[in-house]
């Protein structure tokens, strides 16, 4: 005897183990749907006749059918032509399990999203370095070039070191040292850097040379600033410095200075800073002036027709002293200039640079 199904809802639901079956039309088993006491709550006021189609009608409601296991939810899935209904069981755990996995998902895939920015980023670094590196390929070969001048004109420090050296008493550097061993090969890469320690080492060898010299300026710049770099008045030399034959007895004597040849009253200027140590008449000088120019260094001035500066007075180089004469033992009128180191005379033109 046919009849229609309830509707169920949250509330009220059939009895346990109650099946509902129906016949179709096409050829086949009957489908057997059972309905548990849950089913309203599982449903959620789903009128499950209304899902069978309507060439199925339900013919016999029977006690007797077994129940769905409690231990998990059930799922009933209808076949849209009404032929089947299908129902399955899942376990209580799966949703859990569901739910974890998804959360474990989530975890990795923030996981490996952070991999993939940090492996980004690295990206970029490695990019903008390789830019770096292919800009200072191309810059290379210059600076490898002005490298090599900068070290071929060091080398030649060493010939202005005992240029500067030599006068100063410095004397030049000894021989150089012998060298030799095997010649290891350089990687091309590590060329550049060895250059530049290269030069780094020779400056600092520079600098402590550049120390010692600055060392021996000191110790000599007074001699240096004593020196008499020029000489009193411009003019021929009648008698130069040395040996010589005597213009009154003809014998040989030392002349201890320079004869210029001026006219009476031509200017007489220091060749030096200095002290006035003696200004008035010496004898063979005649009106004469000695300038201490410190350091044991001095000089003379003789045969003068007139003396302007006074005992104690301090000079500038190329200051005005006095005048030419020809007073004491000389033959005309001319100028005896004569230079003395710690009390020995010195030729003059040796000294000055002018």
């Amino acid at each position: 005897m046919a009849r229609t199904l309830p509707r169920m809802s949250a509330l009220a639901t059939p009895r346990r183990g109650r099946s509902i079956s129906y016949r179709s039309e096409r050829r086949g088993p009957p489908p057997l749907v059972v309905l548990p006491d849950e089913i309203g709550t599982y449903a959620g006021g789903l009128d499950v006749a209304s899902l069978l189609p309507s060439s199925c009608p339900v013919v016999d409601l029977q006690e007797g059918g077994a129940p769905l296991d409690r231990s998990g939810f059930s799922v009933l899935v209808f076949r849209g032509d009404g032929r089947y209904v299908h129902g399955a069981s899942v376990p209580r755990w799966l949703p859990k399990a569901l739910v974890v996995l998804a959360a474990l998902g989530t975890i990795v895939n923030g996981a490996m999203l952070l991999h993939y920015k940090s492996l980004y980023h690295q990206h970029v670094e490695l990019v903008a370095t390789n830019d770096l590196l292919e800009r200072n390929a191309v810059a290379l070969p210059p600076i490898r070039r002005r490298l090599a001048e900068v070290r071929d004109e060091m080398l030649n420090w060493d010939g202005l070191h005992a240029a500067v050296r030599k006068p100063l008493g410095g004397g030049q550097r000894g021989a150089a040292a012998g060298i030799g061993g095997p010649a290891l090969t350089v990687p091309k890469s590590a060329r550049t850097l060895d250059d530049i320690d290269v030069l780094l080492a020779h400056v600092r060898e520079e600098s402590r040379r550049l120390r010692a010299l600055a060392q021996l300026t000191r110790e000599t710049g007074g001699v240096l600033a004593a020196l008499p770099a020029r000489l009193p008045l411009s003019g021929g030399i009648n008698s130069p410095f040395g040996p010589r034959l005597s213009p009154w007895t003809r014998t040989p004597e030392f002349h201890a200075g320079i004869d210029f040849a001026a006219s009476a009253g031509t200017s007489v200027k220091a060749t030096a800073a200095g002290v006035v140590r003696f200004a008035g008449t010496a004898e063979g000088y005649g009106e004469s002036i000695i300038l201490d120019h410190g350091a044991g260094i001095e000089s003379r001035y003789g045969h003068l027709q007139r003396i302007g500066v006074t005992r104690g007075q301090f000079v500038e180089r190329g200051q005005l002293i006095g005048l030419t004469g020809n007073t004491g033992r000389s033959t005309a009128p001319h100028l005896h200039y004569e230079v003395r180191v710690n009390g020995r005379p010195v030729d003059p033109r040796r000294l000055a640079r002018e």
